[in-house]
């Protein structure tokens, strides 16, 4: 999963092309990636930055921002509240936040020898208690939002399901996924790491079986700082 935030700043209205800035923060510690995003698109630089900061504590000043966008972070570390709070330190009044934070209660499968619905109750509450993070932090961002004070906050959805998205693709999230966390739900649930297994490869047959309907439901929200 990509973990960024990045924020722009467009320094008059003369255009994007030879104005806008971006700074592009990596929240990971695979200085491998920094590296060949600077490589990839120097043309760009010195408009264009990757850093490597720390989302409770960016460098930029107060106000410094036209857009913020945080996606795929909130859910895997703790506090998302600090996160926003910081977020929206760095934006400009009048301008908006834009949000990615994941909810693992958003997935739904049909039904098989296996009710899927079991798995999504108990691995995203009992990994978030051992790690202290939110993994249902999409529906918890919109009182997260209003306990800032932002304005004008929308919540809206990309919709991954087995019509809108290649059945291959779907599946290959969940294989991902499994391939990935199949040990650590072992450790931290009350799942034994066959038990997981077994719900991942029935989630992944599900998606690829062309009778069969899967999706999971990603929020997209969006807030104004006043």
């Amino acid at each position: 999963m990509s973990r960024d935030d990045q924020c722009e700043r467009g320094d008059d209205e003369s255009g994007p092309e030879e104005h806008t800035v971006v700074s592009a923060n990596d929240a990971s510690e695979r200085d491998a990636h920094l590296a060949l995003a600077r490589q990839r698109y120097a043309a760009l630089a010195p408009r264009l930055r990757f850093e490597h900061q720390s989302v409770f504590e960016l460098t930029e000043p107060d106000s410094s921002f036209d857009l913020t966008v945080c996606r795929h972070v909130v859910h895997s570390i703790p506090h998302a509240d600090r996160v926003y709070a910081e977020l929206k330190r760095v934006t400009r009044p009048g301008v908006r936040l834009h949000l990615i934070p994941e909810d693992y209660g958003m997935l739904q499968f049909q039904k098989g020898a296996l009710d899927i619905r079991e798995f999504w109750h108990e691995a995203p509450a009992r990994f978030g208690e051992k790690t202290g993070t939110d993994l249902y932090v999409g529906r918890d961002s919109y009182q997260l939002l209003v306990d800032l004070g932002l304005a004008d906050i929308t919540v809206d959805y990309v919709i991954v399901d087995t019509i809108r998205v290649p059945r291959e693709t779907f599946a290959a999230i969940i294989t991902a996924w499994r391939d990935g966390y199949v040990d650590v739900t072992a450790e931290v649930t009350k799942f034994t790491r066959e038990e997981a297994k077994a719900y991942f490869d029935q989630m992944i047959a599900n998606i690829l079986d062309p009778r069969k309907y899967a999706v999971w439901m990603v929020p997209v929200v969006s807030a104004r700082v006043p």
